[in-house]
């Protein structure tokens, strides 16, 4: 499927001018929750959550959004700030 074709079918922007899915849940979480296109998903799939590059800090609105439905960025901002005190 080409790039545009997958953009046009399966994704908006959100109000951050962020590309997100365009329906809740993903279309491609199959049974048991279980990607079904996870060897050929897009690279913001891959990436996310992003909390191992720079995104982390350059885009802190992405950051902060993520903690309010991912775990694990929760917790690494937990832990970043537990560490700020501790200096």
């Amino acid at each position: 499927m080409r790039e545009s074709d997958f953009i046009e079918t399966y994704l908006k922007v959100d109000e951050d001018g962020d590309f997100v899915v365009n329906s809740l849940p993903c279309p491609f979480l199959g049974s048991e929750n279980h990607c079904t296109i996870y060897d050929q998903r897009p690279s913001d799939c891959r990436r996310f959550p992003y909390t191992d590059e720079d995104v982390i800090i350059k885009r802190r609105q992405l950051t902060l959004k993520n903690s309010t439905f991912c775990p694990i960025t929760y917790y690494v901002l937990e832990g970043l700030l537990a560490a700020e005190k501790k200096l």
